[in-house]
C-alpha cells in the first residue's frame, strides 16, 4: 500500500512537472521590464501551470482595442479611409438626413472645434465663422450635402479619383466631415456618436462594412510609420489634425495566443461598432484569433442593418458601461470571478481598469494622455498604483516604427 502511494504521488509530480514544462512562456519582444515580469507572473500564476486552475472557472483578460490592442483608432482611420475612396452607399439626396442623424440639437454651436476648446487627447481643430462663434451641425451638414452631390456626380462620370481629390470640392468635403464629426462627440453624450457615425454606413450589409473594414486595415497597416496631416477647408475656415496608419504590435499578437494557450480566456470591451472591430479581430489573417461572441463593442438594435438605434437592454461599451459589461456578461461564464488582466489606454478605459477590487495586473499603454489615465499611470511608472490588490504596469510605444519599444530602466 504504501508503494502505491508513493507511486500516485510520483505520477502527480511528474504530472506537475510536465504541466509546468509544457505552458507555454510569453515572448520577450519589447515589453517593458516591469510589464513583461508582470505578465510572466500573472500567466504562471493563474494559467494551467497553476495548481490552483480550475478549468470550469477559467481565468480572463479582458483588453479594450484602440490604441490598445491596435495602435491608432479603427473607427476613424475607416472614416477617413471612406472619405478618401469616397465609398457611400446613399445617395445625394439622402446625404443631409445621414451628416444629421441622430444628433439632437443641428443648431447648438458645436464644441470641441473653436482653438480654445481642442481636446488635449484629440485632433487639432480649427472652425472659424465669419461672424467668429462656432458651427452648428445644420450649417456644417449643408455644406457637406451640397460638396457631396458635386463629388458623387463627379464619381459618375467616371473622374478619376485622384484627380477628385485634388478639388477644391474634395478638400472642403473631407475637412468639414472630420471637423463635424469631433464637434458631435464633444458637444453631446459619447452614445449620440455612437449613432451617429453608423449612420456614414448607411445603404451597406454588415458583410459589406466588414469587408470595407477589413480593405481599410489592410492598408493601414502598409501605411509605414503613422503620421499626421492636417486637412484644410479651401477657404481657410476649416483645419483639422487626421492620423492616419496603424499597427498592430507583434507584442499584443503573442500575449494574446500565450494567454489562450496558458487557459485563459480573451475578451475585447471596445467603445467602437463591434462589427468594425469583430471584422478585424476574429480574422485569423490578423493574428488575434479572437471568436464573435468574445468581441463586445458598440452594438446596435437591429442586427441586419449597420445604422439606426442602439441596442436596448445592453450596456453599452464606453466608460462605466465598460464595467458593466464585465459584470453582466462575461463574469458569469466564470463562476462570477473577476479579471486577471485588463488592459487600456484613456480616460474611457479607467473605469473597468479601477472598479474591481480583486483585478491582479492593469495594463496600461501609454499615449500621453491627460485625465484619471494619466495620473494612474505615473503612479504606476513611480512603483505606487494606489491600490493595494492590484498592480498597474505601464507600456511604452513609438509611432515612427510604429509599435511597442521598451523604456530604459530606471536607475
Amino acid at each position: 500500500m504504501r508503494n502505491t502511494h508513493l507511486f500516485f504521488l510520483a505520477t502527480l509530480l511528474a504530472a506537475a512537472i510536465y504541466s509546468c514544462s509544457q505552458a507555454p512562456q510569453l515572448p520577450r519582444d519589447n515589453w517593458n521590464d516591469s510589464v513583461y515580469a508582470a505578465l510572466d507572473e500573472l500567466i504562471r500564476s493563474e494559467g494551467i501551470s497553476s495548481p490552483d486552475y480550475n478549468p470550469q472557472c477559467r481565468p480572463y483578460a479582458v483588453f479594450d482595442y484602440d490604441n490598445t490592442t491596435i495602435i491608432n483608432d479603427i473607427s476613424l482611420t475607416l472614416m477617413i479611409y471612406q472619405i478618401e475612396n469616397l465609398n457611400y452607399a446613399f445617395s445625394p439626396d439622402e446625404a443631409f438626413g445621414r451628416f444629421t442623424a441622430n444628433i439632437p440639437d443641428l443648431d447648438c454651436e458645436l464644441k470641441g472645434i473653436l482653438p480654445e476648446n481642442w481636446a488635449p487627447d484629440g485632433p487639432k481643430l480649427k472652425a472659424d465663422r465669419e461672424d467668429g462663434k462656432g458651427w452648428t451641425a445644420r450649417e456644417l451638414a449643408q455644406g457637406l450635402s451640397d460638396d457631396f452631390a458635386v463629388l458623387m456626380s463627379m464619381k459618375a462620370d467616371g473622374m478619376a479619383l485622384d484627380e477628385i481629390r485634388s478639388s477644391d470640392c474634395y478638400l472642403d468635403f473631407r475637412a468639414r466631415l472630420l471637423v463635424l464629426n469631433e464637434g458631435v462627440e464633444h458637444s453631446f453624450d459619447y452614445g449620440i456618436w455612437c449613432l451617429w457615425q453608423p449612420s456614414l454606413f448607411f445603404g451597406m450589409s454588415w458583410e459589406e462594412l466588414q469587408a470595407f473594414t477589413r480593405e481599410s486595415v489592410d492598408h493601414w497597416l502598409s501605411f509605414g510609420p503613422i503620421r499626421s496631416e492636417i486637412w484644410d477647408s479651401p477657404d481657410g475656415s476649416l483645419s483639422v489634425e487626421v492620423r492616419k496608419g496603424m499597427a498592430l504590435p507583434q507584442e499584443n499578437i503573442h500575449l494574446y495566443k500565450c494567454l489562450q494557450d496558458n487557459g485563459f480566456d480573451v475578451y475585447i470591451c471596445s467603445a467602437s461598432l463591434e462589427k468594425i472591430v469583430e471584422a478585424m479581430a476574429c480574422d485569423p489573417k490578423y493574428g488575434l484569433n479572437i471568436p464573435p461572441e468574445n468581441v463586445f463593442g458598440i452594438r446596435l438594435a437591429d442586427e441586419q442593418i449597420c445604422y439606426g438605434e442602439l441596442a436596448p437592454d445592453y450596456d453599452q461599451t464606453y466608460h462605466s458601461g465598460k464595467t458593466a459589461c464585465i459584470r453582466k456578461l462575461i463574469a458569469p461564464s466564470h463562476c462570477g470571478r473577476q479579471p486577471s488582466l485588463i488592459a487600456g489606454d484613456s480616460n474611457g478605459d479607467y473605469p473597468m481598469l479601477s472598479d474591481f477590487d480583486s483585478l491582479r495586473l492593469g495594463l496600461i499603454i501609454d499615449c500621453k494622455r491627460s485625465g484619471p489615465i494619466a495620473r494612474l499611470a505615473a503612479e504606476a511608472r513611480a512603483g505606487d498604483s494606489g491600490a493595494a490588490a492590484v498592480r498597474y504596469v505601464v507600456q511604452d510605444r513609438d509611432l515612427s516604427i510604429p509599435g511597442f519599444v521598451r523604456s530604459a530602466p530606471v536607475d
